[in-house]
């Protein structure tokens, strides 16, 4: 049985004239061909589903992505907005957050990836850096939007040994990088695994959470790097498992 992921989507409210200047829900091809590759069924969850159909929601998937986007709305680790924050979707935060705390009741298997990660250390009680510029040991480029191509490894990463992301990528390895923002406190109940040179947290798993979140962007990756491909392997696989336990 090929187990069904749920990916939430993207909103642009902007009136676009190719799409009858109407806004649209969207994600990039990429997660939904990594997914598949992986043997999964990937689902796109509208951004603009309400709270209340979570629960029927997340009775329909057996696994769930969270991808990349914009930046979270630092209100929901109560900070004030930083001169230096990018746009926010308060409204996509509210329903990531809804759909976290349920899939943490169920334990259903989930990938964070760089936004992902982000707003699952947000859910669980961690905070964020609104701009790496106000992290005081920086010093390597954490965006490579301008500089290279999404498929281009450009900082390395130290991982932890005996977890997850080490049997995949070992205890180095190189990553691509499009972020500003970053964990700053960690959720008690995330467990940091890899780390960039300067310190920044660039994966965690849940400790009593069946939850994998990585800083940069494997769906950009897994064609040609099998270590990132494991990611979207090991999401479809407890995705299976959990449809075996929770279907039968």
């Amino acid at each position: 049985m090929q187990p069904i992921i749920g990916i939430i989507g993207n909103f642009n409210g902007t009136l676009i004239p190719e799409h009858a200047n109407l806004p649209i829900s969207y994600i990039g091809q990429a997660y939904l061909d990594a997914v598949t590759k992986a043997g999964g069924i990937p689902v796109i969850i509208s951004p603009n589903s309400s709270l209340q159909s979570i629960d029927t929601l997340i009775q329909r998937i057996d696994g769930l992505l969270l991808p990349g986007g914009k930046d979270v709305d630092p209100y929901f680790y109560n900070e004030e907005p930083s001169l230096k924050l990018g746009a926010i979707d308060s409204n996509l935060d509210r329903f990531e957050i809804e759909f976290l705390r349920q899939a943490y009741e169920k334990n259903l298997p989930t990938l964070g990836i760089c936004r992902g990660l982000q707003i699952a250390n947000v859910f669980l009680g961690g905070s964020l850096y609104q701009d790496l510029s106000d992290y005081q040991k920086l010093t390597i480029k954490h965006n490579q939007y301008k500089t290279a191509p999404w498929q281009a490894l450009t900082h390395s990463i130290k991982v932890e040994q005996k977890n997850l992301i080490a049997d995949s990528f070992g205890d180095q390895a190189r990553v691509n990088s499009f972020h500003h923002q970053a964990v700053k406190e960690l959720a008690d109940e995330l467990l940091p695994v890899a780390y960039s040179p300067d310190g920044i947290v660039e994966a965690a798993i849940g400790k009593n959470f069946n939850f994998v979140g990585v800083q940069w962007h494997p769906e950009t990756l897994f064609n040609e790097h099998d270590d990132s491909f494991k990611l979207f392997v090991h999401l479809v696989g407890e995705a299976k498992k959990f449809a075996q336990k929770n279907h039968n």
